[in-house]
């Protein structure tokens, strides 16, 4: 079957020119687009390293000045820094609380505001990356683990002791991962650095991102007291809920009706309650970088839908201007289910061979840097793993082309075939 099937297709070469040119100009375009959502599926499946199921968000304000209980402190005064912790651990000692963190604006997961610095392992290695400035139960709220998995209350240890940064960082400045001991330093060559007691997992900035460059710092408690009111409410606080309680934007509705009266403090009152989750899918639907891959996925899902018309177009114009031929086969005794493997055959056969050079191409790509080695190292299991989808999804596009044409043909009555031929 297969050296009649090459001897088909050498004879209707000049016919076959424009499909093999077809099929090399599809192949190289359908394997670029499988490669780019390959990726983006990798990326998506990649973990987060947080955890916000089950986490409120909770924003303080401050009482206008015109307010006639607002109250003014002497300059220089810890007061505000005492009512700002005070609200801190009322949060502490409720009963459905299990760890209360508080953080830099920047540092929240799911926001819109950054922070970067460089960090340089020596005088010659360095990165650039986030600075998140927490404190210690931030790895308990957010359910953060070690780089090896340990529990979080290692790294809330840690940042007590030193400075925790995200495997991702390690991996930048070392060769083996190993930066735990060292010190940093923001500068080159800067006198102050920055002991590194713990890496954790690899973390993620907005969920279907790569993992972050990150490198945390604890919020000293003086640091607060010298905090004036507005730079105290940009400050979120959030909480873990304990095992057991069923958060939920009802759930935060309700705690924030409860705890409005005993969050007062000062001039500080309670302004919101919300549920982690539902903060997690309003920034994921708005966020830029979702949408532009949402683009991509669109642009793919298009391309993909012409190659399939295109496909069905050109075989199913194939198999029909060859009605005659495959009547006559049935008429001198060829059965219905050899004639639909003929030319399922001989189509898959032409894909193959055009794919041949199609691969080269797309090898040449590779080689060039053509492709994104950002999620994935462009090795041969990834090439190999794309060349193989592509071959299969234009099989499946051509066989569901040339299986209805062919099924009609090979249905002909013996008499109505010598009428076509």
């Amino acid at each position: 079957m297969l050296k009649h099937i090459l001897k088909l297709i050498k004879t209707q070469g000049k016919s076959n020119v424009w499909v093999f040119i077809e099929l090399l100009i599809v192949f190289i375009l359908l394997w670029w687009s499988v490669d780019s959502c390959l990726m983006q599926g990798v990326t998506a499946f990649q973990p987060e390293g947080i955890s916000v199921d089950n986490v409120c968000k909770v924003t303080i304000a401050v009482r206008p000045r015109t307010s006639t209980s607002y109250i003014t402190y002497d300059e220089g005064s810890e007061e505000t820094g005492k009512n700002f912790l005070r609200i801190v651990d009322r949060l502490r000692m409720h009963p459905d609380v299990e760890a209360v963190t508080f953080c830099s604006q920047y540092s929240a997961p799911f926001n819109y505001s950054n922070s970067h610095n460089s960090y340089w392992n020596d005088t010659i290695s360095s990165t650039s990356g986030l600075v998140y400035e927490v404190t210690p139960e931030y790895f308990r709220v957010f359910d953060i683990h070690t780089a090896d998995g340990g529990s979080p209350d290692r790294l809330a240890e840690a940042l007590s002791d030193g400075g925790v940064v995200s495997r991702t960082m390690a991996e930048k400045l070392t060769d083996d991962g190993r930066l735990e001991g060292k010190r940093l330093a923001f500068n080159r060559g800067d006198s102050t650095t920055y002991l590194v007691c713990a890496i954790t997992a690899p973390l993620k900035k907005q969920g279907f991102d790569q993992p972050q460059v990150i490198g945390f710092m604890n919020i000293p408690e003086k640091d607060i007291y010298k905090s004036s009111e507005q730079e105290l409410t940009r400050m979120p606080i959030c909480i873990r809920l304990r095992p057991g309680v069923e958060g939920s934007a009802d759930y935060a509705a309700r705690f924030k009706k409860e705890m409005k009266q005993s969050l007062a403090a000062g001039n500080f009152w309670l302004a919101d309650v919300q549920y982690y989750p539902d903060i997690r899918a309003k920034y994921l639907d708005s966020s830029l970088q979702i949408n532009g891959r949402r683009l991509t996925v669109a642009v793919n899902i298009f391309l993909l839908v012409n190659v399939f018309l295109a496909m069905i177009g050109t075989f199913w114009f194939r198999v029909n201007r060859r009605r005659s031929e495959l009547g006559l086969r049935m008429a001198i005794g060829s059965s219905r289910i050899d004639l639909k493997r003929l030319v399922i055959g001989e189509s898959l056969i032409i894909l193959t061979i055009a794919a041949i050079p199609a691969l080269l191409i797309c090898l040449n790509m590779a080689y060039i840097d053509l492709l994104s080695s950002e999620v994935m190292e462009v090795t041969f299991g990834r090439l190999l793993t794309v060349s193989l989808l592509t071959w299969g999804i234009l099989a499946g596009i051509i066989t569901l082309a040339v299986w209805y044409p062919s099924h009609k043909a090979a249905h002909l009555e013996p008499a109505e075939a010598l009428h076509y031929e």
